[in-house]
């Protein structure tokens, strides 16, 4: 028979997210990078428990894979790579928050450790969960982000379109058709777009590739109601591929 919850679980469980939030949110670095190590052993001892107050502990939790201090910072990143895998699926409800906190400041990061650490824990989402939730934030932040974050970004893009296509076609191209003609759409006779460093053009070419090896011919119809530039630069790309 299963046990319902009773009101002593239902009042530690409340203390529990009041004590870890609050450490987590502390301003002494060395009491967050404990809640941090923390978190991640519960979840391995206890992952009901955090499971149930996913999104108030990570509501607390995601301000720290930005910290200011870059050792908290990168502690979250690496303990966020180990969060993963256990709680796959799991973490859907938090996807929303904790993208943009790991990419939009740690992907233009100009410490190796902390990029890294990002470059690892995007890896570890896409191997462990449905790429298909994913899929909006990540079209968003390559509209949106700049500098090589714009351009890892398009890149993770083209790879969730070889995974998503086959099973989700009406979804990738309604979100990531979008995001094709904003890149092709901004992109100067250099091949960068304004603002932006990094080999944008290189991260676009991909993704158009990987959109018309799934689409075919569709794609080049659906690219002839666009600007002709976007048309035109599209069809550049695929000629290389050729």
């Amino acid at each position: 028979m299963t046990r319902k919850l009773g009101p002593r679980n239902t009042l530690e469980s409340a203390e529990y997210v009041k004590v870890i939030t609050a450490s987590l949110n502390a301003k002494d670095f060395r009491e967050r990078i404990s809640a941090i190590r923390q978190l991640l052993a519960d979840t391995e001892s206890n992952q009901d428990l955090v499971v149930a107050n996913i999104v108030k502990i990570f509501d607390a939790f995601k301000s720290r894979l930005h910290d200011s201090n870059s050792k908290v910072n990168q502690v979250a990143l690496e303990t966020m790579r180990q969060l993963i895998p256990l709680l796959k699926e799991k973490l859907s409800p938090v996807i929303n928050m904790l993208i943009p906190a790991l990419v939009d400041n740690n992907l233009n990061s100009k410490n190796p450790g902390i990029y890294a650490a990002a470059t690892s824990v995007i890896q570890a989402l896409c191997q462990h969960l449905d790429n298909y939730l994913l899929l909006q934030q990540f079209c968003t932040k390559a509209q949106f982000l700049s500098g090589k974050a714009k351009q890892d970004v398009t890149e993770i893009l083209a790879e969730l379109v070889v995974e998503l296509y086959p099973r989700k076609p009406h979804a990738v191209e309604q979100k990531v058709l979008v995001v094709l003609w904003h890149l092709l759409g901004n992109m100067t006779n250099s091949g960068s777009l304004p603002g932006a460093t990094g080999n944008i053009r290189t991260a676009t070419a991909k993704l158009s590739k990987a959109l018309f090896a799934q689409m075919g011919q569709n794609l080049l119809l659906q690219a002839a109601s666009q600007p002709p530039h976007i048309k035109r630069t599209l069809e550049e790309f695929l000629d290389q591929a050729t």
